[in-house]
């Protein structure tokens, strides 16, 4: 032990970002939130959440009841208490993710907290919900997660014109996507920030279950040809993605934005999770690695991938 403490081991994730120049982030959350001090100790970067995470979690731990009986007994009706629950846990993580944001001067050391999915297709809605949680949140290390419905997309622009950093998530195509860099670039243009440091974004985009609905497409052409194809188109628009990342964020419109302090707008690869079971278990996670992105590690990723995987750029 030297005088600053226990010296922390490398791992696999700190190879990740330190050689290969991408950050992990968990995807999962629950009480007490201190059990991320380990994951963050290993390399992990971020946190992403979901509804459905939120619900597992409080489904199935004690560790929300006596929070959940004050709320009842304070006369909150469900949904009210389900927010206040939820940014307990958004607040807590943030703290335990700030120094990684200060460190990184905000690149990294976010927690994602969804807007309600019932807002998808309700722009102002989703608008009025993303400043409402960002203000309860209270912390620079939240992004608001704004899913990338046409109606949202169009929300997306002027929440990031209030200087709100978002993750626009369930991005499955490539049009949706470049609407969604549009957005940012749109809502920066338009933020009346001096300096748009401050605001950042990522956009989420999602791999895993591409395949399930390809392979399902090719088995039913049945050709060698289009079974040879099988696990393959998922990784291919994403390399795609990443090209049109590079474009979007270079040239005359992006200097103007870099010039005022904005920083680009990050790919997140989402559902890294191998849903076919011939599939090598770090299948996905290990054919994206690449720089300036951010991997979001559901349980069994994060764990298969500490386990066994030698990370390796694509090149």
């Amino acid at each position: 032990m030297d005088r600053n403490g226990p010296k922390i081991k490398s791992t696999i994730l700190h190879h990740l970002y330190e050689k290969q120049r991408q950050s992990p982030y968990y995807d999962n959350l629950c009480r007490p939130v201190s059990d991320l001090l380990p994951f963050i100790a290993n390399g992990i970067r971020g946190v992403t959440t979901n509804p459905a995470i939120f619900e597992r979690a409080i489904s199935s731990s004690n560790a929300y009841d006596d929070q959940l009986r004050e709320l009842v007994g304070a006369g909150k009706d469900i949904e009210s208490a389900y927010w206040e629950l939820v940014v307990k846990d958004i607040q807590d993580t943030c703290k335990l993710l700030e120094p990684i944001y200060n460190e990184t001067d905000g690149e990294d050391g976010h927690v994602s907290l969804a807007v309600s999915p019932k807002l998808a297709n309700d722009t102002k809605g989703t608008i009025e919900a993303a400043k409402w949680l960002h203000n309860m949140v209270g912390s620079p290390c939240v992004y608001m997660k704004i899913p990338a419905t046409d109606e949202s997309i169009s929300s997306m622009k002027e929440v990031i014109s209030l200087g709100i950093s978002v993750n626009a998530t369930l991005i499955f195509c490539l049009p949706k996507y470049e609407a969604v860099i549009d957005a940012y670039l749109d809502g920066l243009e338009s933020c009346g920030m001096t300096d748009l440091s401050k605001v950042s974004s990522a956009a989420a985009f999602y791999i895993s279950r591409v395949d399930v609905t390809l392979d399902k497409k090719l088995e039913q052409i049945g050709t060698t040809e289009a079974l040879d194809l099988k696990g393959k188109g998922a990784v291919a628009q994403a390399v795609l993605a990443y090209q049109l990342y590079q474009k979007k964020f270079s040239g005359p419109r992006w200097e103007r934005l870099e010039n005022r302090g904005a920083k680009k707008q990050r790919l997140m690869w989402a559902s890294t999770n191998v849903k076919n079971p011939s599939y090598p278990d770090t299948f996905y996670v290990n054919s994206l690695i690449g720089p300036d992105t951010i991997s979001t590690l559901p349980v069994q990723a994060l764990q298969a991938f500490m386990d066994h995987e030698v990370p390796r750029s694509r090149g």
